[in-house]
């Protein structure tokens, strides 16, 4: 008994993860555009404001007084695109409270409407309790709070809980919403029952929530300044080797995104603040990793004033020059745990200290542009002559993804199960190596999806043409030294130990994909409800017979759409809750009908890799399952007629 219920408590740990993911790739999602529209509006900007340089187009001549106002005119259209992108970063904890919401109250938009409420009365409860004090705040009973730790959310001031807080009420209202969205009130008030009562109980018990972290969350506060100080003040860049060890090494539980989440938004991955003289601290502009690199492009600081082998010094950019401030031996200047950057000479913003903007995002280009791809060509050559060509179509498919988008789980699956050594011992090391080594070479490459080539050019190459100095170069030589590393290591291994590899295996599973599909299609076709299925499948995705083939066979071997009680999916993970996991086939999961990269099944929970079709995967079988509800209903009526 004990056994049994410590795995339910398992599975269930693994759901709230599971959702959690889902309910962060939500507003992840939307990032590469808004950083598209940033990074493109801010190099321009600056472009324009070298341009009108005094040094480099003399305006006191007439002839260049018209191009003046068209190049203002341009400047003024790129700030509009900029300050779109930057508006979507400043309300991440807005976007993250809604996703959250989102995935544990199973899209419902009561639940989306309910917190968004619930952030605004989350908010609005702790504006009434902050004092200014000084040059710090009084904070309830806290009477000197660290301006850090305060903030303004949807344009109220509030504690800085970043998507700490959006999280919580996020999976507050989603928690209400699963309780109450069916509660039924005194008939002389049933007009509030239901759906209606989700915002109304919202409003009346937020408010506790916005009291319990008015209590906490400056203790919390402090301690993410502190931590974040604490990890980039480790010598030679070791934080970014731990960074990378730890997030590698997550991904096949995909509890990466719950991982590198505090990092990327919140002040543990760092901060820029404004300056303020003789204050511990300025007003917060950036957190995080990612927060602080993207507003540093918002605000033109150029990030090769910060060290490196190819930084530091001061910066020209247009008509303001930069640098941070220095002792008299050259050293740099540290106050507080933070560097002052100068802007002609004068005082302007601070970070903290040591701080290397991109350090916990620029280490997975190396890998995922360069050894991955390595990887798969690898296990192309270390198939069988004969089923090279088929295998390339596998692998070649899973390499590519890797290599433009970044998402490397179809080809970290492909040797992960097969040959967990290749991946532990080797791929995690090598791409904690790549954060550490690039590190220390002082780039600044951003990120806002993952580390395929689209992010290399948008928030690496770009940057560095537009005079911000990400220095993306360094990615370069060291991802050709991958290359080699990456293609030897694995053919060595995979032949020395005969690793069944596609092409490889005497049952030649990858010469089966054709045939299997005309099978499972085949099969679809020899009843009545199969050929229904099939055709709701063909209205629902609008994709070719091989699609609705493969969605035959995953329906089949989950145990049907009506065994689904939870339905979702990440980057490239379809992710499902089974309600009888002994009619799952774990077999035909395997199968090349199915057409899946892998699968993780504990409990009740059950992931489906996929790659880039999760998605398509999981509106096919939310729309199928609605359809067979549907056709039932309709049946249990005509029976009760």
């Amino acid at each position: 008994m004990k056994e049994s219920r410590t795995s339910k408590e398992g599975g269930s740990i693994k759901n709230f993860f599971s959702k959690l993911s889902r309910g962060l790739m939500l507003p992840i999602a939307l990032l590469p555009m808004a950083g598209l529209l940033l990074g493109i509006g801010a190099g321009m900007e600056n472009v324009i404001a070298q341009i009108m340089n005094p040094d480099f187009l003399d305006l006191n001549d007439p002839d260049n007084l018209d191009l003046a106002n068209q190049i203002t005119q341009a400047s003024f259209v790129f700030g509009v695109i900029s300050s779109i992108g930057d508006v979507v970063f400043a309300n991440l904890p807005t976007l993250f409270c809604l996703g959250v919401a989102i995935a544990f109250a199973e899209e419902a938009g009561v639940a989306v409407f309910s917190a968004l409420v619930g952030w605004i009365i989350f908010n609005a409860t702790q504006s009434t309790m902050i004092w200014e004090n000084g040059d710090n705040y009084h904070i309830f009973w806290y009477e000197s709070v660290p301006a850090s730790v305060v903030t303004s959310n949807v344009g109220i001031t509030s504690m800085q809980t970043s998507v700490f807080g959006g999280i919580t009420i996020g999976l507050f209202v989603a928690y209400i919403y699963n309780k109450f969205h069916t509660f039924q009130m005194p008939k002389v008030l049933g007009f509030f029952s239901g759906t209606r009562s989700v915002p109304i109980i919202v409003l009346l018990l937020t408010p506790m929530v916005g009291i319990f972290f008015l209590m906490i969350w400056p203790l919390f506060g402090i301690g993410l300044d502190k931590l974040g100080a604490a990890l980039v003040s480790l010598p030679i860049g070791i934080n970014a080797l731990i960074f990378g060890l730890i997030e590698r090494s997550l991904i096949p539980f995909g509890l990466h995104h719950a991982f590198y989440t505090p990092l990327w938004y919140t002040s543990a991955g760092g901060i820029l603040t404004t300056y303020v003289e003789g204050a511990n601290y300025g007003e917060i502009l950036g957190q995080g990793d990612q927060g602080v690199w993207f507003e540093m492009q918002t605000l033109g600081i150029p990030f090769s004033i910060l060290p490196g082998v190819v930084g530091g010094g001061e910066i020209q950019m247009g008509a303001n020059t930069w640098s941070i401030a220095t002792n008299l031996d050259g050293s740099y200047f540290e106050e507080n745990g933070m560097w002052t950057i100068l802007n002609n000479g004068s005082p302007v913003y601070e970070i903290t200290a040591n701080m290397n903007p991109g350090e916990y995002m620029q280490g997975k280009f190396t890998f995922m542009i360069f050894g991955l791809p390595a990887a798969g060509a690898a296990m192309v050559m270390a198939a069988k002559k004969e089923n090279r060509e088929v295998a390339m179509s596998v692998i070649g498919a899973a390499a590519l993804t890797s290599f433009l988008t970044g998402i490397t789980e179809p080809i970290e699956f492909t040797f992960l199960f097969l040959a967990p050594f290749l991946y532990y011992g080797f791929h995690v090391w090598m791409a904690g190596l790549s954060f550490w080594v690039l590190q220390l070479l002082g780039t600044h490459i951003g990120m806002t999806f993952s580390g395929g080539i689209f992010d290399m050019i948008l928030f690496g190459i770009i940057p560095q043409a537009t005079g911000f100095g990400s220095n993306f170069f360094w990615v370069i030589p060291l991802g050709i030294i991958y290359m080699p590393i990456y293609y030897f290591v694995f053919y060595f291994y995979i032949t020395r130990k005969d690793i069944k590899t596609p092409g490889r295996d005497e049952s030649a599973e990858v010469k089966l994909v054709s045939r299997a599909d005309y099978d499972a299609a085949k099969e679809a076709k020899k009843t009545g409800t199969k050929t229904t299925t099939t055709n709701q499948a063909k209205k629902t995705d609008g994709k070719s017979a091989a699609f609705n083939s493969r969605l035959m066979a995953l329906e089949k071997a989950v145990g049907g759409v009506e065994n689904l009680s939870v339905i979702s999916a990440c980057a490239s993970r379809l992710r499902l809750i089974v309600i009888d996991p002994k009619k799952v086939d774990v077999d035909a999961l395997k199968s090349p009908a199915v057409g899946a990269y892998g699968n993780i099944f504990k409990g009740a929970s059950l992931h489906v890799i996929f790659g880039g079709e999760a998605d398509i995967f999981k509106s096919a079988l939310i729309k199928m399952r609605a359809e067979k509800k549907g056709q039932q209903n309709q049946q249990d009526q005509q029976k009760n007629s």
